[in-house]
């Protein structure tokens, strides 16, 4: 109703009909009221009409200001995504990159151990694998930190020998303690078990880094490791390593601190150390893994003791006897002499090292360098077991083993097959699960590790359940005042032929190599490019050849990222120029080994 319309109206009526004074009054008493009324009813409108209107635009802002907090959330869960699929990028490529040269490092040293040997060259072979065996655990740690933080990291219980294990420490630690002039001194109880069950390696790791740790903030005196035994049954021990040193000592407000990730000592001298600030971090962890207790008290200018109490098992006799069993040099089996084995693998250098390894138990083994031979082998021949890279010449061997394991009518349909690659990952390990491969190993491996994975399938009827088994590996550096091949003899120990052997596989790479990548410029075919300079860079890392290797690694590292590509011209010219010199070097090492009286 319009009241405003109606009260318009009222006043205009005379009334005619109401000609008594009273009534005229009563008429204007209530025409009053209605306008009240109205002015009232006006008034809670407009309220109304304005409170909505500052209602809607409140509720406005707050919609603009949500929109605004969800496009923030939605850029911080990019930004999230993108870091951490650049870390495991990163990763993935520092583990690809580590993993080749320490490949070479590991299985030369398993070789030499097969050779002859006198004691003190023994000595340093069970020091290199030692150290070999140990960096690999260490450093998948360095790059799978997140994993420790979540707990994923698993422990092994073996039972192990704790003279060999304290020699083996001792003869990593002694050199640098030595180089000091420092005493380093290891005590033991008399009555300590010759073996104990656990984890030999991460047991290693903690002391080696408390150790470590102790001779580089020591600068005279001594580092001592001390064992006591607090309580012993006949299953079980509780040690306690006491780690002691007479060095620059923690103050007790930094204490509490030094388990932190990237936290770094100093003694107020301003000294620098090498490292990350990661060691005691990790220790830290794996002691909480392990179910120990660690504690630390320190002087300043006096010194620090690390105090670990842990609890192991004693192994059995049987136990002992069953794990020297299965720990002999590269024990393979007489059978396998009648086994037919396949490796496909087209890298010269790891063709060379399984040659030989098999070769040691007189174990022929058929070899396909690309996946039209092996598919031509598996096609035609039964074998026991196939050795399969990853990455071949023309293309990906999981298509050739998802043909195989799909045709019914293939005789190897069902042949176990191991996966080495240098590759390793966990996407790619599920893969290969999927397509019923029965182990898949990251390079490098010790040999005992294959030997033991291939037993598992060669010497029993049923099939062994999926193994998966990553282990990343170590850059090997040379430093450039040492001989030019200073790298290749070390691993080879002065065996002339197997180096001569190395030189042919460079010298056979090279020139197509060169050829491949020239092409891939010309051609902008990053793919080509990349492949064969991936290629021949594990040859030129096994050899260490110091003034190639950074060129190759650069140019490797570029075309896999995808990054700093106008730069490959010109180190692809640095790397043709760099390679005539070597190839000029290594002609005439060549000439030497050829006639030198070099233990073959």
């Amino acid at each position: 109703m319009d009241y405003k319309l109606l009260i318009q109206k009222l006043e205009e009526t005379t009334l005619p009909h109401l000609s008594n004074e009273q009534a005229q009054v009563l008429f204007k008493q209530q025409l009053a009221q209605l306008k009240k009324e109205f002015h009232k009813s006006d008034f809670k409108l407009k309220r109304t009409l304005q409170d909505k209107l500052i209602t809607t635009r409140v509720l406005e802002n707050t919609i603009t200001e949500l929109k605004i907090q969800s496009e923030n959330l939605k850029h911080q869960k990019e930004l999230t995504e993108e870091q951490a699929a650049f870390k495991e990028q990163l990763f993935t490529n520092v583990s690809h990159e580590l993993r080749t040269p320490l490949h070479g490092i590991l299985g030369m040293s398993h070789l030499l151990e097969n050779s002859p040997l006198n004691e003190e060259q023994q000595n340093f072979t069970d020091i290199i694998q030692s150290s070999a065996d140990n960096l690999l655990v260490i450093i998948n740690d360095l790059l799978s930190l997140s994993q420790i933080n979540a707990g994923k990291t698993t422990l092994v219980k073996e039972p192990f020998n704790i003279s060999k294990f304290l020699k083996d420490l001792k003869g990593v630690l002694g050199f640098k303690a030595q180089g000091k002039g420092l005493k380093l001194i290891l005590l033991t109880p008399p009555n300590l078990p010759a073996y104990l069950v656990g984890d030999r390696t991460r047991l290693y790791q903690i002391l080696l880094n408390l150790l470590n740790n102790a001779i580089k903030f020591t600068d005279e005196g001594y580092v001592a490791l001390n064992i006591y035994i607090l309580k012993q049954t006949a299953e079980k021990i509780k040690l306690q390593f006491e780690i002691q040193d007479t060095g620059v000592g923690i103050a007790p407000e930094k204490i509490n601190y030094i388990f932190e990730n990237f936290t770094q000592i100093s003694n107020g001298k301003n000294d620098i150390h090498e490292g990350f600030g990661l060691g005691l971090n990790i220790v830290k962890k794996l002691v909480n893994m392990m179910e120990g207790q660690l504690k630390v008290k320190s002087t300043v200018n006096e010194g620090t003791t690390f105090s670990l109490n842990l609890t192991l098992d004693i192994p059995s006799t049987t136990t002992i006897t069953q794990a020297k069993q299965n720990k002999s040099t590269l024990d393979l089996p007489t059978s396998w002499q009648q086994k037919k084995l396949l490796l496909i693998e087209d890298n010269e250098a790891n063709i060379i090292y399984a040659q030989n390894l098999f070769a040691l138990g007189h174990i022929p083994i058929d070899l396909a360098k690309d996946l039209a031979t092996a598919n031509h082998k598996i096609r035609t021949k039964k074998y026991d077991c196939i050795l399969s890279d990853v990455k071949l010449p023309d293309g990906n061997s999981f298509d050739l083993i998802a043909q195989i394991r799909g045709d019914n009518s293939a005789i190897n349909q069902r042949t176990p097959i191991l996966v080495l690659t240098a590759s390793a990952n966990e996407k790619e390990a599920k893969n290969a699960q999927k397509l019923n491969v029965q182990s898949y190993i990251g390079k490098p491996f010790p040999p005992q590790l294959l030997i033991t994975e291939m037993k598992k399938i060669l010497n029993k009827n049923a099939m062994p359940s999926f193994q998966s088994i990553i282990q990343p590996q170590a850059k090997v550096t040379q430093s450039m005042s040492e001989p030019y091949f200073a790298h290749l003899e070390k691993n080879f120990k002065g065996r002339a032929s197997l180096q001569i052997e190395m030189f042919d596989i460079f010298l056979d790479q090279l020139p197509i190599a060169i050829e491949q990548m020239g092409k891939g410029l010309a051609d902008s075919d990053l793919k080509v490019f990349h492949y064969d300079a991936h290629r021949i860079k594990s040859t030129i890392n096994i050899i260490g050849l110091p003034k190639l290797k950074p060129l190759i690694t650069k140019m490797d590292e570029y075309c896999y990222k995808k990054i700093n590509l106008e730069e490959l011209p010109d180190l692809y010219e640095k790397f043709k120029a760099q390679a005539a010199e070597d190839v000029e070097l290594i002609l005439a090492r060549k000439a030497v080994l050829s006639g030198a009286n070099v233990p073959v």
